[in-house]
């Protein structure tokens, strides 16, 4: 047996000198009391620091703090939303975004100076074998990508010339509560996902013949009800990846083309087609549309607005009769889609044009809207400009045409002509106008997404002699904008409708200012009744009125055209089901 350990053998001998273990207390002091403080400040900071309530990063109203009633705390509902507010509402939300953002760019991967975001791949469709009605001409078109393919361009039908005004009136009437519009276009924008070709982002297209079918049928019923009295225009406005998509991500890219094509060969003669797309594609080498947003830009949109007065027949002016305006830094939409670094890091300069040749007065009706962004009523109208100062929010630079989509616009102009144009459109439409001021001696801007009055009715009492359809090819092909266009012809009538004769507008002189004092022209048709809280708008602060109750109902299927759904169930529709239809 071996020897028994001796006592000094068996000393404890501590893992610790004395020395050690006070270096790791006060090490686990230092690193409570660290934390303790991140935690604390943090928390102070989501508590405390100033919540900006909107991200200009984003383009859209953050989450607000929710009402405390007790149907919400016993139902959940309240802290559900405490917990949104305070995850939508972080301090410094955008600039946290632009750091996350520089962190992915490393993490990223781009091939060919490409990268791709939520991409799927756009079914291939065939033109529909009635090619002997199609109202299409072959024309040797440079090819939109990378290749030398000759492409068929849209042709236009002679302008029509009757500019007598209707006899007749009806009174107008509004819906009360209508569900709430899309935001500017955001339910199209993920149509087939986005690509960022070197600092360009290109919303990838996915198309749909049977949708621009019946956006074409709808476009029909309005030239039919409307009757001889009334022209009737279709543009269908191509955006950006229709001509800078490169050849490597093609298959992702429906062409525009086609589905253009497609609606105007299913409308008649009877409706004068607008060929935008070959005048925009002769130009492409220039800032046509913007590289860092989804829009087109006023250059673009000049282009377009003189194939569509050459299809009218009335006069145009050219650039030089226009004051140039550049703001620059603009970062638009597309990089709040993305996040995309390279978006961030290449802003563009803004440029628009304000005429100086023509007088004129611009009166907006705004609309109001409340919870969910539904209508629930329209302003008092004001006199302001047309063209809004945004230099200081320079994310939302496309709202300096008229300061956004949620209103009629009026323009009176000086010119004197009997020509009186209404165009109903989405934001494309937006930058329009103001090249037409020359033009027509009264223009209404609506967008469809947001007029509540019945159509035929609201377009009898303004003497309206000519109307445009302009929508891009992503609305043009989507089935919620034939909804709205259908709903309008019903919405609005009452029981009994009754006849006026139609107020001609004032001519304006040559001394009178683009602002003056008093609208010259028969303002919508509201009640009497007042809202008591007043929206602040970027224009001014004004007195509202409360929108009368509709008296037809709407049907299940109109009421579920919303498109407050979110983007990513109405792209489901679009880029997969109907599609393949």
């Amino acid at each position: 047996m071996g020897k028994k350990a001796s006592g000094a053998e068996l000393k404890t001998v501590s893992r610790y000198p004395t020395t050690d273990r006070k270096k790791k207390r006060l090490a686990d002091i230092v690193y409570v009391t660290v934390m303790g403080t991140a935690f604390a400040a943090i928390m102070a900071a989501m508590i405390f620091m100033p919540r900006n309530g909107e991200s200009e990063l984003e383009q859209r109203k953050l989450a607000e703090f929710p009402e405390l009633t007790s149907k919400a705390i016993f139902d959940g509902s309240f802290m559900e939303d405490v917990t949104l507010f305070f995850r939508d509402n972080v301090p410094m939300r955008d600039k946290l975004m632009n750091i996350a953002s520089q962190l992915q760019e490393y993490t990223g991967f781009r091939s060919h100076d490409i990268k791709l975001h939520n991409v799927a791949i756009a079914e291939a469709e065939t033109m529909p074998e009635e090619t002997e009605t199609a109202a299409v001409t072959e024309t040797t078109a440079a090819a939109v990508t990378e290749t030398d393919d000759k492409q068929n361009v849209p042709s236009v039908t002679a302008a029509q010339t009757e500019t007598s005004a209707p006899e007749t009136s009806a009174p107008e009437t509004m819906t009360e509560g209508t569900e709430p519009p899309a935001e500017d276009d955001n339910v199209n924008i993920l149509n087939n996902g986005i690509a960022v070709v070197g600092t360009r982002a290109l919303m990838l297209y996915g198309g749909n013949f049977k949708v621009g079918e019946a956006y074409a049928d709808v476009v029909e019923k309005y030239k039919k009800v409307l009757g001889d009295k009334v022209n009737v225009y279709c543009m269908v406005v191509p955006t950006s990846s229709e001509f800078y998509c490169p050849e490597s991500i093609m298959p992702y890219n429906a062409s525009q083309l086609d589905n253009i094509n497609n609606i105007y060969s299913h409308l008649s003669d009877d409706v004068v087609t607008v060929d935008a797309y070959t005048s925009l594609e002769a130009h492409r080498t220039e800032n046509i549309y913007f590289r860092t947003d989804h829009h087109w830009t006023s250059l673009g949109a000049y282009y377009a607005a003189r194939e569509f007065a050459q299809a009218a027949g009335v006069p145009f002016s050219e650039l030089t009769d226009y004051d140039v305006k550049t703001v620059d830094g603009y970062v638009g939409t597309m990089y709040g889609y993305t996040q995309d670094i390279a978006i961030k890091n290449n802003p563009e300069d803004f440029v628009y044009y304000v005429p100086k040749n023509v007088d004129y007065d611009v009166t907006y009706y705004n609309y109001l809207l409340g919870e969910g962004n539904a209508i629930i009523g329209m302003a008092e109208p004001i006199h302001a400009d047309f063209f809004i100062d945004f230099s200081k929010s320079k994310s939302s630079l496309y709202c300096t045409f008229m300061g956004g989509d949620a209103k009629i616009t009026h323009v009176h102009t000086s010119t004197d002509n009997g020509r009186r144009l209404a165009i109903f459109k989405d934001s494309y439409g937006n930058a329009l106008p103001q090249f037409l001021f020359g033009s027509f001696e009264d223009i209404y801007i609506m967008d469809m997404r947001y007029f509540t009055y019945n159509a035929e009715d609201y377009l009898k009492e303004k003497g309206i002699t000519d109307l445009l359809f302009a929508n891009n090819t992503f609305h043009a092909t989507t089935r919620s904008t034939v909804k709205y266009y259908e709903r309008m012809l019903t919405q609005g009538r009452t029981p009994a409708v009754t006849t006026n004769a139609v107020t001609t507008a004032p001519k304006v002189t040559e001394t009178q200012t683009s602002t003056p004092a008093a609208e010259t022209s028969v303002p919508p048709s509201v009640t009497e009744t007042t809202v008591t809280t007043v929206p602040q708008t970027e224009e001014t602060s004004v007195a509202t009125t409360v929108l009368p109750t509709e008296t037809s109902s709407v049907t299940a299927e109109t009421a579920g055209s919303s498109e407050i759904a979110s983007e990513t169930s109405e792209t489901e529709e679009t880029s997969e089901t109907e599609k393949t239809e």
